[in-house]
C-alpha cells in the first residue's frame, strides 16, 4: 500500500504540540496522560521510600524514573527519524505500522518488561499488533548512495567499450560486491537508473531478477524464495549476478564470447570476493 506522504507532512508541518514539548508529550493527549500516571505513580513510591528512610528503595525507582524517560527519550528520536525521512525511506521498509504509530494512531503505554511499547493497526499484516520502539524502527531503512556509482559504472564501461580484447577499465565483479555489500536492500526495493521504465524491469532490479526466473508461462519455480532477506548478497548471488551480467554486457556487448568466459560471474564468485572485501576492509 502506498504511503500517504503529502498527509504526514501536513501533520508534521501542523503538530498539535509546541517546540519546547517534553517526550511524553508528543504522542497525543491521551498517551500524553497515560505516560503522567506511571511517572507519577513513581514519584508517589519514592517520596514514600524516602520518607520511610528506605534509601535503597528510593534509589531502585529512581533508576525505574530515569528509565521511563529514557525510553520516551528513544521514541521521541524515532519520531524525529520518521518526520525527517519522509521523502528518503526506501521501498524495502514496511512503513505501515511505524507510520500510524508516529501520527498519534496508537495506544503508547509500558509492557511487563518495562519496555515502551505502540499498539496500532499494522495494514501489512492487515491487524492491531504492538512493537517496542526498536522492533518498530527495525524495518526502517533509508535510500542509500549506491544510484550514482552504478550509472557511472555502466557509463565508464559504455564510454572504454572496444572489441580490441582489452579487459574493462575496473573489475566488475569485485567492484559490484563493493558496492552491493551495504546497499543490497536499497538496490532491491528502489527504483535503479540503469535499467529502462519501460521494460520489462519497470526500472527495478528485483523485477529484472524475478522476470529472468521465470518460465515460458511466466511463473517461478516452486522453491524460488522471494522473502526480501533472502536476497542478502552474504549468501546469495542473484542481485550479484544481475548487475555483474548487465555491466559486462555494456562493455563486451550482448552476442560476444568473451561475456561467457572468465568476466562472467560464476557462482561462487559472490562469496569470495564478498569474503575479500571483508578482509580487506574496503569501503563502498
Amino acid at each position: 500500500m502506498a504511503r500517504d506522504i503529502e498527509k504526514m507532512q501536513g501533520y508534521y508541518e501542523n503538530v498539535p504540540y509546541g517546540d519546547n514539548a517534553k517526550s511524553v508529550e508528543i504522542h497525543g493527549r491521551e498517551n500524553h496522560e497515560r505516560g503522567n500516571v506511571v511517572v507519577k505513580r513513581l514519584m508517589d513510591m519514592h517520596n514514600q521510600a524516602l520518607k520511610a528512610g528506605d534509601k535503597e528503595a528510593a534509589s531502585k525507582i529512581e533508576t525505574q524514573i530515569y528509565h521511563v524517560d529514557k525510553e520516551y527519550a528513544n521514541a521521541e528520536v524515532a519520531k524525529q527519524e520518521h518526520a525527517s525521512s519522509l521523502d528518503t525511506t526506501s521501498n524495502w521498509a514496511d512503513m505501515g505500522f511505524m507510520d500510524n504509530a508516529m501520527l498519534e494512531q496508537a495506544v503508547v503505554d509500558f509492557n511487563e518488561m518495562g519496555k515502551l511499547t505502540f499498539t496500532a493497526f499494522d495494514p501489512t499484516l492487515n491487524k492491531v499488533v504492538s512493537r517496542t520502539t526498536e522492533e518498530m524502527s527495525s524495518e526502517f531503512e533509508e535510500i542509500t548512495p549506491w544510484m550514482q556509482p552504478l550509472m557511472e559504472m555502466k557509463q565508464k564501461l559504455l564510454k572504454a567499450r572496444n572489441d580490441r580484447g582489452n579487459p574493462p577499465p575496473f573489475d566488475i565483479n569485485f567492484a559490484v560486491n563493493n558496492l552491493i555489500h551495504k546497499n543490497w536492500k536499497s538496490m532491491i526495493a528502489d527504483p535503479d537508473p540503469t535499467l529502462d521504465p519501460n521494460g520489462s524491469s519497470k526500472g527495478y532490479r528485483l523485477q529484472q531478477i524475478l522476470h529472468s526466473a521465470v518460465d515460458e508461462n511466466g511463473v517461478l519455480p516452486e522453491n524460488y524464495n522471494l522473502d526480501k532477506y533472502s536476497f542478502d548478497p552474504a549468501n546469495d548471488t542473484r542481485l550479484f549476478a544481475s548487475i555483474s551480467e548487465e555491466l559486462n554486457r555494456a562493455y563486451y556487448g550482448e552476442n560476444t564470447k568473451e561475456i561467457n568466459k572468465k568476466e562472467t560471474p560464476k557462482k561462487q564468485d559472490a562469496h569470495e570476493l564478498m569474503s575479500r572485501i571483508k578482509n580487506n576492509n574496503s569501503s563502498i
